[in-house]
């Protein structure tokens, strides 16, 4: 089985790269697609606290701009015009005096503050895209946990992080990296499959949330008969989709098999491809064990015979083993070429 981990944004794969990659860092300033987009904040999302801090941090900029910028701007551009900027107050100190410098400082505090606060606080960027692309991602908000399960027979939240997670294993895999499955569009097909999913599950999940508020705490004859259907209703269409979640577990269990597989594979290959190598080994070995020898018998020189005499065994085995057929018989193997 996958390993469970929190779920992720299941976002929509048709909208651009861009967004897509903001939307699924994580859950954080997003909005669940099934309850209402809230009131966008007055101000672009600038609060009070942001406008103070901004006041504070301008003032030192315009004091010590040195000391600042770099944190704002960049290090290095922020050190050189942080620099440019220290250096052009203290000009005007001396030049012009002490009043000219803090009418000076008061004008680069104000154009600073307001710099900061237009372009440095409120919305950024992905909270833009959250907004703008409300209803075409899906959080662990927009499905059912356990309290459904007498409804659905399951857990919505818990079945689409099993989906999610065979996608992933699917998408991690090292043959889908490798570019052994590219005969199936993975990369285009299991997203798709994973948001489609989250879309059945999260309207499976509203559903279940209005039937189980519309009985209420009414009992009797009747109100179990219609909550009998529609619960029936709700389980067909339930088990409909745990066969596409298995369907997508089956398919990554297949790839981690795959997987291991293939790393089965490239262990072989490597270990093949060492071959012309080892058999250089074993033919250098000889020559080796010839050089142990000669270097320690500096010392003992009979360690150095035993060497010769074992190195001549070894070859009379192996001319033995290898001799002609037409060699007459007897003759020793390495008795020519001895001295």
């Amino acid at each position: 089985m996958a390993q469970e981990v929190a779920l992720r944004p299941v976002v929509d794969p048709a909208l651009e790269d861009a967004e897509r990659a903001l939307l699924e860092t994580s859950a954080d300033g997003l909005f669940p697609a099934t309850l209402p987009l809230p009131e966008e904040p007055g101000l672009g999302g600038r609060t009070k606290a942001d406008i103070w801090g901004s006041l504070w941090v301008s003032a030192v900029c315009a004091l010590l701009p040195v000391t600042i910028l770099w944190a704002l701007i960049g290090v290095w551009a922020g050190l050189a015009v942080g620099l440019a900027a220290q250096a052009a107050m203290v000009w005007v100190g001396v030049q012009f005096g002490v009043e000219a410098f803090i009418l000076t400082l008061v004008g680069v505090h104000l154009l600073v503050w307001l710099l900061i606060v237009v372009l440095g606080c409120g919305t950024d960027e992905r909270q833009r895209v959250a907004r703008l692309r409300h209803g075409r991602y899906y959080l662990a908000e927009d499905f059912g946990d356990d309290s459904l399960r007498d409804l659905l027979g399951h857990s919505p939240l818990r079945r689409m992080e099993r989906a999610q997670a065979a996608v992933t294993t699917v998408l991690a895999s090292q043959v889908d990296r490798a570019g052994l499955l590219d005969d199936i569009a993975n990369d285009v097909t299991l997203p798709a499959q994973q948001y489609e999913i989250a879309q059945r599950l999260a309207e499976l999940t509203r559903l279940a949330r209005k039937v189980r508020a519309a009985a209420g705490d009414a009992s009797g004859a009747r109100v179990e008969e219609v909550l009998r259907t529609q619960r029936r209703a709700l389980r067909l269409s339930s088990s409909a989709l745990e066969e596409r979640v298995e369907a997508l577990e089956r398919y990554a269990e297949i790839t981690r098999a795959a997987d291991a597989a293939y790393r089965e594979w490239e262990a072989v290959r490597d270990l093949e491809r060492l071959g012309e190598d080892m058999h250089e080994l074993v033919a250098n070995t000889v020559r080796d064990e010839l050089a142990v020898a000669e270097i320690e018998g500096l010392t003992d020189r009979s360690r150095l015979h035993d060497l010769h005499r074992m190195l001549d065994e070894a070859r009379e085995a192996g001319l033995l083993a290898t001799r002609s057929v037409d060699e007459p018989a007897g003759r020793p193997a390495g008795d020519s070429g001895r001295a």
